[in-house]
């Protein structure tokens, strides 16, 4: 695993979130496309977290996730991260799963500026806004989410909206979630 700061750096530069282990499939093509080496999808996986491997990345792996942040080695990544930086880092996560919620439950979400959710767990991934500050989520509109995570995006799959579906939708964009409980 790498320093959950360049975890960061690079969902950042990905510029989606990274919650499941197939998402490395494309993230592999995007470091390709930016810096024309190839990192394997399975040594993406182990330094993401996805799944054991060695403790220690390749010094090579180091230098193409470097060139794909816009360093010109992991050196200089290091540098600008601070001389205290740790290739490998345990760290807990607040994050909540649909799995781990019974149906009716309430789930509160807040992010910034100044946001809050409220919603119920109707089971199957599938959660209804029950109150709506600041959001452009309007009360009553039917959710599709895996999961929420604390300082990552809300990734929503689908919106339905009064019978209609409006598609997958991103909040938190700015910072990630800043708390979720469950109510």
């Amino acid at each position: 695993m790498i320093d959950n700061r360049i975890k960061k750096m690079i969902i950042e530069r990905f510029n989606a979130p990274l919650l499941y282990p197939q998402q490395c499939e494309a993230l592999s093509e995007d470091i390709m496309a930016v810096t024309g080496q190839r990192l394997g999808v399975t040594t993406l996986k182990r330094m993401m977290g996805f799944i054991k491997g060695a403790e220690t990345p390749r010094r090579a792996s180091l230098d193409i996730i470097a060139a794909y942040l816009g360093f010109p080695d992991f050196s200089k990544l290091s540098d600008f991260i601070g001389h205290d930086i740790d290739i490998s880092d345990f760290a807990v996560i607040d994050s909540l799963t649909s799995d781990d919620l019974e149906r009716g439950e309430r789930v509160r979400l807040t992010y910034d500026p100044g946001r809050v959710l409220v919603i119920e767990y109707l089971g199957e991934s599938i959660f209804e806004v029950k109150e709506s500050v600041g959001s452009k989520l309007m009360v009553g509109d039917k959710l599709i989410i895996a999961g929420f995570y604390v300082g990552f995006n809300l990734l929503i799959t689908d919106i339905e909206r009064q019978g209609r579906h409006l598609g997958a939708y991103r909040a938190a964009k700015r910072g990630g979630l800043t708390s979720v409980e469950i109510i």
